[in-house]
């Protein structure tokens, strides 16, 4: 079992494909993830998770066997926003 992290922008419902390798994941892979919004201090990066006030969510995850993740998110906003995916993947 592992877990890494991707960062991202987006707001709405949206599908994304996060490319981990044949080698690394297939259909009968166990994925969970879970999303939250990113923030940063002043002048810095936008690195640390925290709870704001957009829902984000999780709608469906399906790893394929091309080592692909495919992974539908919604996220309740009007405007775009910085988002942190983590996957916790047993192959």
């Amino acid at each position: 079992m592992f877990s890494t992290t991707w960062d991202g922008w987006g707001n709405g419902i949206f599908d994304i494909r996060f490319p981990f390798g044949r080698q690394t994941i297939n259909r009968h892979s166990r994925v969970v993830c879970s999303i939250s919004e990113l923030s940063g201090p002043a002048n810095g990066p936008l690195d640390w998770p925290f709870l704001g006030s957009a829902n984000m969510q999780i709608l469906n995850v399906a790893p394929t066997d091309d080592g692909d993740v495919l992974v539908r998110i919604n996220i309740d906003w009007g405007s775009t926003l910085q988002w942190r995916v983590t996957f916790y993947i047993d192959t």
